[in-house]
Formats: C-alpha cells, sequence, structure tokens
C-alpha cells in the first residue's frame, strides 16, 4: 500500500497513507504523507508465543475485535474530505465509515484466497488440496461463524450510523470493482467467483533506494549464490529458535546462508563464515542473488521472490501462507511446501537441495519472472484506480 500511494503521488493526487505506528518512521523516509491507525501490529505478533497455535488464533480474533471497535472512532476524522479511500488487509471498518460519509470505496485484496471458491479453502483453514466439497463447506462454517462475530460488530456500529445491516462481512468488505493485487502467472482468480466484479492488476512492488553492504558484497562473492531464510510474520522468539534449524539444514544441504534478521543482539552463528546475517534489506535488491529463497509465505514475499526469479520453500503458519505455499508447489517454482508445526532440518535440507538440482524448477522460476515483469502490476493498479474515479 506504500508503493501505491507513492504511484499515485506520482501522478499528482493528495495521498494519505494510514497504517500501524510502527510504519510512520519508513514511510517518511520514502515521502509518504502518514498516519498513525491503531495499535502495533508488529509487537502484538511478537508477544505471541507461538503464532500457528489455537490460543494465538484466539488472541488474534480478540485483537482484530478491539481494531475494529477503535477504527470506527478514529477512521471518520482520517478520511474527512477525502475523494476516494482504498482499503486492505484488517481495514474492516472503512467501508462502512466511506458508505456512511459518501465517499467512493475501493479495496485491495493480495490473495485470490479471500473470494469465495470451491478451489480453496477460507483463510483460517490450512489444507489446501481437499475436495471441493471440503472448501465449500469451509467458507460456509466461517459464514455461520461470523454472524456472532465480525458481522454483529460491524452491523452494531451501522445501526447506530443508520445504515442497511449486512449479511455477508467479506462482500461488505470488499466493496464493488475489487482490485486483486497479485500475478495471474501464480495463481489466477478462480473461475467460480460471482464477486460483482474484480480486476487482477499484479503484486504491487516497492522501488526503493539501492542499499550497499559491504559486509553482504564480500560474502556474495565469496563463493556460490546462498541462499535465504526469513520469516517475516512470526514471533521474533520464533524467529531466533529457528536459526540453529535452518543453519542446519543449510549445511546437510552443504550451502553458505543469507538469514534475515528481525531482532537485537548477536546470534551464536554471527561470527561464522558460512552464515549472514542481514536486517531491513528490500528483497527486489537481494533476492536475485540467491540460489533459492526460504520464507513464510506471505503475498508480498511470495511476489518478491517469483519476480527474482528464483525457486521458493515455503514454511506456512498462519492463514493465506498456506495458500501461497500451495500454488508454489502447484505452479512448479518450488517444492512442496512444509508447515513450520511439521518442520525440521532434514526436510528443510531436502527441499533446498530440490531447488539446487531440479532444472524444471530453476526454469520455470525464471520463465515466470519474465511473465511478471512483462506487466507493471503497480502501474496497472494506478489505472485502474483512476479509470473509476
Amino acid at each position: 500500500m506504500l508503493a501505491l500511494s507513492l504511484g499515485l503521488i506520482s501522478k499528482g493526487h493528495d495521498v494519505l497513507l494510514a497504517a500501524p505506528p510502527e510504519k510512520a518512521v519508513w514511510a517518511k523516509q520514502l515521502g509518504c504523507p502518514f498516519h498513525r491507525l491503531g495499535s502495533n501490529v508488529t509487537a502484538f505478533i511478537d508477544d505471541l508465543e507461538n503464532a500457528h497455535s489455537l490460543g494465538s488464533a484466539i488472541c488474534f480474533v480478540s485483537f482484530l475485535r478491539k481494531e475494529l471497535n477503535a477504527q470506527f472512532d478514529v477512521l471518520p476524522k482520517i478520511i474527512a474530505g477525502a475523494d476516494l479511500v482504498i482499503g486492505s488487509s484488517l481495514t474492516f471498518a472503512l467501508s462502512t465509515i466511506a458508505e456512511s460519509m459518501g465517499i467512493e470505496y475501493r479495496y485491495v485484496a493480495f490473495t485470490p484466497q479471500l473470494f469465495p471458491s470451491a478451489r480453496h479453502p477460507f483463510p483460517a483453514f490450512k489444507h489446501q488440496r481437499f475436495p471441493k466439497w471440503y472448501n465449500r463447506l469451509t467458507w460456509r462454517l466461517a459464514r455461520l461463524i461470523d454472524r456472532y462475530n465480525i458481522s454483529r460488530l460491524i452491523n452494531d456500529h451501522r445501526r447506530q450510523l443508520g445504515l442497511k445491516l449486512i449479511q455477508d462481512t467479506w462482500r461488505n468488505i470488499m466493496g464493488q470493482h475489487i482490485i486483486v493485487a497479485s500475478d495471474s502467472a501464480i495463481s489466477e482468480v478462480p473461475p467460480d467467483v460471482v464477486e460483482p466484479g474484480f480486476t487482477q492488476t499484479g503484486y504491487m512492488h516497492l522501488n526503493q533506494p539501492d542499499q550497499h553492504l559491504p559486509g553482504l558484497d564480500a560474502f556474495l562473492e565469496g563463493g556460490t549464490p546462498p541462499v535465504y531464510a526469513g520469516f517475516g510474520s512470526m514471533p521474533v522468539q520464533d524467529q531466533i529458535s529457528s536459526v540453529s534449524l535452518i543453519v542446519e539444514a543449510a549445511r546437510l544441504s552443504g550451502q553458505r546462508v543469507v538469514i534475515s534478521k528481525f531482532w537485537e543482539g548477536p546470534s551464536e552463528f554471527s561470527n561464522v563464515d558460512d552464515i549472514f546475517f542481514i536486517k531491513n534489506f528490500p528483497h527486489l535488491k537481494l533476492f536475485p542473488n540467491m540460489a533459492a529463497v526460504i520464507h513464510h509465505g506471505g503475498a508480498g514475499t511470495t511476489a518478491s521472490t517469483a519476480i527474482s526469479g528464483v525457486p521458493q520453500i515455503i514454511v506456512p503458519h498462519i492463514l493465506d501462507q498456506y495458500y501461497w505455499g500451495n500454488q508454489i508447489y502447484q505452479s512448479k517454482l518450488g517444492p512442496r511446501p512444509i508447515w513450520r508445526s511439521e518442520l525440521t532440518s532434514k526436510k528443510l535440507a531436502a527441499a533446498i537441495q530440490e531447488c539446487l538440482l531440479n532444472k524444471s524448477i530453476q526454469q520455470k522460476a525464471k520463465e515466470t519472472s519474465g511473465l511478471i515483469k512483462k506487466n507493471d502490476g503497480l502501474e496497472l493498479t494506478v489505472r485502474e484506480i483512476l479509470r473509476y474515479k
């Protein structure tokens, strides 16, 4: 959404990006007007002991309900005077607030899995290769459960605003003319989707300034391309505890490894020749230099790896990460995903070896990169927004 904001600014539009407070410094560095919205999401995730447990799921629902109520309080002031508001992710109150204020509304979906379909389950369900009847059932169950959760909260506020009550939370949040900002070369919107209207534009990559780390340059030049490993949305303690497993897997496969570091302080592997720790380095500048990328399966990291033309190994632990893991496997861009709850060094080493030895995966990764680069997802999204504005 930062990339989209900057893209619209470059076309002469006045833009205000509202997002979690921990993103303020980043937005300011890139010259994007910013307004804090809600709580620190990164801090919330870091406080979880295990992101893929039932207890964490309950905590997440509680956090979401709290944030939703807060959005109804603060969003009217933030969007006052706007010609258009664009929502994404967890801004569940925005469509209702925009409707009450008579402001045009669009929603950006970063995964086709947000559309009800027999081709994939509701995002809260992990299994991606079950029959179509199972997928349909997950969406029915989600609607049934939601009647007493998010839908009820939204309808309480809609009553106060004098608006018609909603029957389907997802349809209300996604609105009309939905923008699907993901690459069709990896995953197309299923043909059975019956939403009122959508356009798949492609992922919106953020073009960040070049960064030069002498240590990184020396590491890359010191041998064959290494493997990258990073789990962006995983609690910090989970990330720290995964380091020894990643190192063991890399060594079992005979590879050097670059590990993304989301925590402060040293590691027992900080001064080891075959390991390099990196922090806050743009993926698009780093991934093309890797032999393979191991990651959590977030939409952004999946798209960045795909456009970089290298194989990827997905280790999902929440929500649509399971979907992207399956899509990468089905698209022959990487091996079968390894669930975080089932991750071992031997399984990860085998997946690394498959990426390095399977020529068809490597060729498909390069071909897919070429297809994605032919379409500028950011430019297409900006055009789509201005077409309806």
